[in-house]
């Protein structure tokens, strides 16, 4: 409390009691002597009483706000803001990315209107409510101020200080400016927002959870006429018709944001000079947490159209309501997506900028992105949801992600590189044959260099390029890098469990290889290499990891495939026929997904012609021709298969034009018909 201030009070008050005393008693000693005399000692209390009163009268000691700077557009922003405070229902709250023009639209609410209050007072905002009152510079009031020695402490002081603001408040016309007030929750806001004032504030984040108060979203100027003005605020002279299309895609670019558009039209020949400054202070004045951080670097990564929200909730652990407090901070962006049935996350491309250059990206702080976005691709175990089973359309959807992470990490991580490799998978999927190769090789090197070549993983990732070789029909290079992870498979130490089943693919690839080029006794060599390695795989399992179980009954499918092939080209057409039904009797199974069994399908269709079971071998190899365009487009190496052998069999039942123009079109003399829809 402010202890002189009660002691000259209560010492007031007794001189006037002693008065009343004396005149009681006037006719003894203790008395007044005279009339004059007491009428001396009321006047001179009197004169003190005012004095009193004077030091002690509390009146707001506000300056004239000036603010003289460039202004344009935002109409309707300033009719909202003057109707909405003029109700004085609540406070309005200006909210919107750093750099958008929160501040200069309140400013210039000011400028137009500062004529209608007593006091303006602009408050840039320190780090919690209490602060904001106490402040004796910001909040000047006469005869107030802190001391601790008249107050137990700042606590005190507020609830004093609020109490005589209030009662300024209730009595003048009183407008409080709060500039860039970020904060979460305050336990003195619904104090501060009761006051019976204008209050206009200014935040970065969305005020919905603050409550009691009216958010209005600051974004980009949208009209031409705003821009033209704001052009002109600072080119008076306008802009040459030559340079107009370079302003028009600079302001695409930067979706309008207000300071950057300001910056290049005073420089329009470099970059904003303070851009660096600027994006840190995007970050700096909003108090993130460390997984808030997490989820923006995340986000800067992606493409610029964003990411449904509930595939990055999947792939990067986020917890949904770190968006939403992103969400509150107006630093993430989001709207409904018909196509993916969600929520598109994305950032304003300043924010992904500053984000990018603020957080710096790695393959090191976004190891778990990179992991949970490989582990989507492959289905995380589910093979229906894998890259093989989903459409190709479905994947196409995909495409822009896997891109992002390409350009986002140019040089792949040797410690995440199966994860990398599901990129690769995808691109040459999706026939993107050149970028999976060149990745591939990246993320081969990758390996190499950290591990060594006598290692597991790095004989894994050459047998890896040796697939994507392989699937753009360059099988020479196939061979090289097949034959490479081979001997690197069988001469190096296992690393884990997976080393049996990596170590059965490079001898079922090099089967097809022997077999391709015409060695079968070889080609069977390697096949019985290959099942007795998987005999091994299987035997060190426990019945309950099921998932490598799986993987086991899959790669035993695909072995016993090439055997089947192999017996085929010897010519032992009832063995094979038998193995293929063996297959066929696991397949559904097995392989799960729809797109797998046209492999398995193509081989039971060459049995099927060999029988010369013609009429049926057409319908199998029609269908197959419409999953694999269903699933795999136009010019992947699995469709060209199809169609090759669904033309064989037309030409075998003399439907001779039918097959003459699949043939042109193979050739590209047709376009190629639209996909066809599964039965």
């Amino acid at each position: 409390m402010n202890r002189e201030k009660e002691y000259r009070q209560e010492l007031l008050e007794w001189k006037w009691r002693q008065i009343k005393f004396r005149k009681k008693y006037s006719n003894t000693p203790a008395g007044f002597s005279d009339i004059q005399t007491e009428k001396q000692a009321v006047r001179q209390w009197k004169q003190e009483t005012a004095v009193f009163r004077e030091s002690h009268r509390h009146v707001l000691e506000s300056a004239k706000v000036f603010f003289d700077e460039p202004f344009a557009g935002r109409k309707e922003e300033i009719r909202q803001i003057r109707s909405s405070l003029k109700k004085r229902s609540m406070p309005v709250v200006l909210y919107g990315i750093g750099g958008i023009g929160k501040t200069a639209l309140a400013r210039e609410y000011v400028r137009r209107y500062q004529e209608s209050y007593d006091h303006i007072l602009y408050l840039p905002f320190p780090a919690t409510i209490e602060e904001l009152i106490i402040n004796d510079f910001s909040i000047p009031i006469s005869n107030l101020h802190y001391d601790a020695n008249n107050y137990e402490s700042k606590r005190k002081y507020f609830l004093v200080k609020y109490e005589i603001l209030r009662k300024i408040a209730e009595n003048e016309q009183l407008l409080l400016i709060i500039d860039d007030c970020n904060i979460r929750q305050d336990k003195d806001m619904p104090k501060l927002f009761s006051l019976p004032c204008h209050i206009l504030i200014t935040s970065r984040r969305n005020p919905v959870s603050w409550k009691s108060c009216l958010g209005i979203h600051i974004r980009e100027l949208r009209s031409k006429e705003d821009w033209k003005a704001f052009i002109k605020c600072y080119r008076p002279e306008g802009v040459p018709a030559e340079k107009q299309k370079y302003f028009d895609e600079y302001r695409k670019k930067i979706q309008g944001h207000t300071l950057l558009m300001q910056q290049k039209l005073l420089h329009p020949e470099r970059d904003f000079n303070g851009i660096t400054e600027f994006q840190k202070d995007l970050f700096r004045r909003i108090p993130l947490n460390k997984e808030e951080k997490q989820a923006m670097i995340y986000l800067s990564v992606m493409p610029l159209q964003g990411i449904p929200q509930k595939m990055f909730l999947e792939i990067s652990e986020i917890n949904e309501r770190t968006l939403n407090h992103l969400k509150d901070f107006g630093l993430i962006q989001w709207s409904y997506n018909g196509n993916w049935q969600d929520e598109m996350l994305s950032l304003h491309p300043i924010i992904a900028r500053a984000a990018e250059n603020v957080f710096l990206p790695s393959t090191n702080n976004c190891r778990r992105l990179i992991r949970g976005f490989g582990g989507y691709l492959n289905g995380n175990g589910n093979d229906e949801n894998c890259t093989w089973g989903r459409t190709w359309l479905e994947n196409q959807r995909l495409e822009p992600y896997v891109f992002a992470f390409i350009k986002a990490f140019p040089q792949p991580a040797p410690w995440l590189a199966e994860a990398f490799d599901e990129l690769v998978t995808f691109l040459w999927i999706q026939g993107y044959y050149q970028e999976s190769e060149h990745y591939s090789r990246k993320l081969f090197h990758s390996v190499k260099e950290y591990y060594g070549e006598n290692h597991q993983l790095t004989g894994q990732m050459a047998l890896r390029l040796g697939a994507v070789y392989h699937n753009r029909q360059e099988y020479e290079k196939s061979r090289t890098w097949y034959l490479w992870g081979l001997q690197i498979l069988e001469n190096c130490r296992p690393f884990n469990q997976l080393y049996r089943l990596h170590l059965v693919s490079a001898y079922h690839k090099t089967a097809r290889l022997l077999w391709h080029s015409g060695d079968l006794e070889h080609g069977t060599e390697a096949i019985e290499k290959a099942l007795k390695s998987l005999e091994v795989f299987r035997s060190e399992l426990s019945e309950e990891q099921e998932q490598l179980i799986l993987m086991h009954d899959r790669s035993l499918a695909y072995i016993l495939l090439e055997k089947g092939r192999i017996l085929f080209q010897k010519g032992n057409l009832s063995a094979a026929e038998q193995i293929c039904k063996q297959l066929f009797r696991e397949c559904v199974r097995i392989l799960r997904t729809r797109f797998r069994i046209n492999e398995f399908m193509n081989f039971y269709i060459k049995i099927l012609i060999a029988k010369k079971e013609y009429q049926k071998a057409e319908k199998y190899a029609r269908r197959n021709v419409e999953r694999a365009l269903l699933y795999r487009g136009h010019e992947f190496k699995d469709t060209l298969i199809s169609k090759k052998q669904y033309t064989d069999i037309l030409f075998l039942l003399g439907r001779k034009q039918e097959a003459q123009k699949i043939y042109l079109e193979l050739m590209g003399e047709y376009p190629i018909t639209p996909v066809l829809e599964e039965e």
